[in-house]
């Protein structure tokens, strides 16, 4: 199939649900960009990918070439599609290679667009079974000097950590919060909150004793959420 023709049909679906298309808005500030956007709800624009999606049969190779066409497009709302597109088509993540993130975080700006390619498409399993290649990225993403990426270092394990026990995730997770922890921007220190939130429920012992160990160098607000999570089971009591 050709590529470039989907990703024209898929925004063409986009445009027939969506009102018009805006840029420089008030939400610049909180969505991190001034990228074109259109007026789409996050639910209506899954169905629309799900629905367009379910009518194509494409291959792994091609399934891919369509996500990094999104995310290099122009609107915000395309490279949030692409990241929808993972939850499409899961059978085809199991021959991703984990280093394209660093490709697509090149055309990804604020927490909004990072976080809907990066958070949560994987199953555990496909995580850990290719360990090594996360451990290879994770880091180098930690240490870029693209905020973007930064953040996503943070927001790729976040859904992981609160899948498994497994302590090669929880140690390289504390090791990446000890990378940032002394950055003020608020892309990283909310990312900080969030992975050290996600360690709650199965990485207690080892988390609480990490908290009183750097509670002083760690974001407040971080620790405040963190703490009464462990406490109440809710990041705000």
């Amino acid at each position: 199939m050709n590529v470039r023709l989907l990703h024209q049909e898929l925004l063409g679906e986009i445009i027939q649900n969506a009102n018009q298309a805006t840029q420089h808005t008030y939400l610049d500030n909180y969505l991190g960009n001034s990228h074109l956007r259109y007026a789409i709800s996050m639910p209506k624009l899954r169905s629309v990918g799900k629905n367009w999606y379910r009518t194509k049969d494409v291959t792994a190779k091609e399934y891919f070439q369509l996500i990094t066409s999104l995310i290099k497009g122009k609107s915000a709302t395309e490279k949030m599609m692409g990241g929808l597109l993972l939850d499409f088509s899961p059978k085809f993540l199991n021959e991703i290679n984990p280093k394209i993130f660093d490709q697509w975080l090149n055309h990804l700006v604020g927490w909004a667009e990072v976080d809907t390619v990066c958070y949560g498409h994987f199953k555990v399993e496909q995580f850990t079974d290719n360990w090594p290649a996360w451990k290879n990225l994770l880091p180098r993403l930690n240490k870029n000097k693209n905020i973007n990426k930064r953040r996503a270092s943070l927001v790729l394990l976040c859904k992981p950590l609160t899948q498994t026990t497994d302590e090669r995730l929880r140690n390289l997770a504390f090791k990446l919060i000890d990378g940032l922890k002394h950055e003020k921007e608020v892309l990283i220190s909310k990312a900080i909150s969030w992975i050290l939130r996600s360690m709650v429920k199965l990485h207690r012992k080892d988390l609480t004793a990490y908290i009183q160990k750097n509670k002083t160098s760690l974001p407040p607000f971080a620790v405040r959420e963190t703490w009464t999570k462990l406490k109440t089971g809710r990041k705000n009591g």
